[in-house]
């Protein structure tokens, strides 16, 4: 059984004011399964829900997501296609991640947080293509 880590509004502040805000309408593709993966997303406000297989009979919901968590984040890290589509159907607010901001963040950061954020990356790019 997996957890998802708790995100905090504390938290999603603090990162808030470095990232860029962006809206997208009800109904509103954020990002397409077999898509480039350059940008990830925290959910603000809205809904969002993740497919595999969207728009086809083999459609399948891989999850709901929340206020406060994050997606997009394996395109991102792998540097890889999307393995996914994001789709909101009421509409919503999420800040965007994109790989330079995320660079730039792991530069400033402390050189373990560094070894400790790129040891997991590896580690989920490596699962993920078992």
């Amino acid at each position: 059984m997996t957890t998802e880590p708790r995100t905090s509004q504390a938290t999603v502040q603090s990162v808030r004011k470095d990232l860029s805000r962006r809206t997208f309408p009800a109904g509103a593709t954020i990002f397409a399964e077999g898509e480039a993966g350059t940008v990830a997303y925290i959910l603000l406000r809205g809904d969002v829900t993740i497919f595999i297989g969207f728009g086809t009979p083999h459609q399948r919901t891989v999850t709901s997501l929340e206020p406060g968590k994050m997606f997009g984040v394996h395109g991102l890290m792998a540097g890889a296609q999307r393995k996914a589509t994001a789709v909101t159907a009421q509409g919503c607010e999420v800040l965007a991640v994109s790989e330079a901001k995320l660079k730039q963040k792991l530069d400033e950061a402390d050189p373990f947080l560094r070894y400790w954020v790129d040891y997991l990356s590896k580690r989920v790019i490596d699962l993920s293509t078992q």
